[in-house]
């Protein structure tokens, strides 16, 4: 029983190195016995240089550079970027080349295969046409096609020192996955994509809920904004949308924005997929069954004594829920009925946030919200009723010496 338990440690111990391979992102650069790829190919690198020149290379490139007085050293390649390798990273990787050496089959080929399966029937589809793409450094160097047969599609005798893309185009809408690489000593992937009918439909489309996460930063004198919407499509097809198909972005959805804000950026998504006018943002993605976050953020600047933001809703909400540090803002809400509760939240224990909780909002809804700044707003109180106290002492002295002179 001893021989199973060592074969096992070994694969382990290979799959620890490897993960570390993957990690660092080598596995974008170099393969180990497959020829060239971005980078050299590793199976020679312990032939041409000491274990302590490639440990300091993993490491420092610069220093390696620096020694031999010439960058690349390889010509034909880019330099190596710094990499962000501790020293026992470093010998984990020396480590994953030396035993992967042993272990790959030079000049091997690789293969692609998978099925495409309908995700609104279950089927799975017949003389589809599946497009594989070879990438190298994310220029597209060739492509190459297939029809499937009974769902099933393959690519074989492919090389493994080059990235791979997939994609397909069904019923108005193209799928594509991300680019992917074939470890050294790895020789088939198997790749099952689903596909979607679509649909135009906008019933099955709803706003589930939104969220206002308000901060304020001090030093820019602003409100900080991230506003969520949550999103669901309730059919088995893919929105693409209502407008025309001659339309070079579909338009899927549009959640109305707060004219006149700064600083509008989407944290989880590129710009490129919304488009954005001065009241409202349109998602351009086709929607897939199940949920959707949509996530922007921005800023705008307060004034002295207040500052008011006004929307009109372009959708029916279920639920909205503003948060906001009431003891650095003071906000009030007009247009809509609220709930309002403190709620602490352990992180920030140093601000006092509030929710306001707003129901059933339906599209044509307007809200606004007044902010003021807490300290200020209460500095501007003392201020009016020391000047309207003055007022009136001013007066009733006036009075008093205008009655005092009459009688002289």
């Amino acid at each position: 029983m001893l021989f199973p338990v060592v074969t096992y440690s070994q694969s382990k111990d290979l799959k620890d190195l490897e993960k570390v391979f993957i990690e660092k992102r080598c596995i974008t650069c170099h393969v180990i016995g497959r020829g060239r790829f971005v980078g050299p190919d590793l199976y020679y690198s312990l032939d041409k240089y000491s274990k302590e020149e490639v440990l300091q290379w993993i490491q420092n490139p610069q220093s390696i550079y620096k020694k031999y007085a010439k960058m690349p050293i390889n010509d034909g390649y880019p330099p190596m970027p710094y990499i962000n390798v501790n020293k026992d990273e470093a010998s984990k990787l020396l480590k994953y080349i030396e035993r992967t050496k042993e272990l790959v089959k030079r000049g091997s080929k690789v293969k692609i295969s998978g099925k495409v399966q309908s995700f609104s029937t279950k089927e799975f589809l017949d003389n589809q046409e599946v497009e594989l793409e070879l990438v190298m450094a994310d220029k597209v160097k060739s492509s190459m096609k297939v029809s499937t047969v009974k769902g099933d599609f393959n690519f074989d005798k492919l090389e493994g020192n080059i990235s791979y893309r997939i994609k397909i185009f069904y019923d108005g809408i193209e799928y594509s996955t991300d680019k992917f690489y074939f470890l050294p000593n790895e020789y088939e992937k198997v790749v099952d994509l689903v596909v979607y009918d679509s649909t135009q439909d906008y019933e099955n489309l709803n706003l589930d809920s939104g969220h206002l996460i308000i901060s304020y930063d001090e030093d820019s004198n602003s409100i900080v904004v991230a506003e969520i919407f949550n999103i669901s499509n309730n059919s088995s097809e893919i929105f693409i949308g209502t407008n025309d198909f001659s339309e070079k972005q579909r338009k899927i959805n549009s959640y109305a924005l707060f004219p006149e804000v700064t600083d509008l950026s989407f944290p989880h998504r590129s710009e490129s997929t919304f488009i954005v006018s001065k009241d409202k943002v349109t998602d351009t993605l086709p929607m897939p069954p199940g949920n959707r976050r949509v996530v922007l953020t921005y800023a705008k600047e307060l004034n002295f004594f207040s500052t008011k933001l006004s929307k009109v809703f372009l959708n029916n909400i279920s639920s909205l829920t503003i948060i906001v540090p009431e003891n650095k803002l003071s906000l009030s809400i007009e247009g809509l009925n609220f709930v309002k509760k403190d709620s602490p939240i352990a992180e920030l224990a140093n601000d006092e946030y509030t929710t306001y909780s707003i129901s059933n909002i339906n599209k044509g809804d307007e809200i606004n919200l007044v902010f003021r700044k807490y300290g200020i707003f209460k500095e501007t109180k003392t201020i009016i009723f020391a000047v309207f106290t003055l007022f009136i002492v001013g007066i009733l002295l006036y009075k008093r010496f205008k009655k005092a002179y009459t009688n002289n």
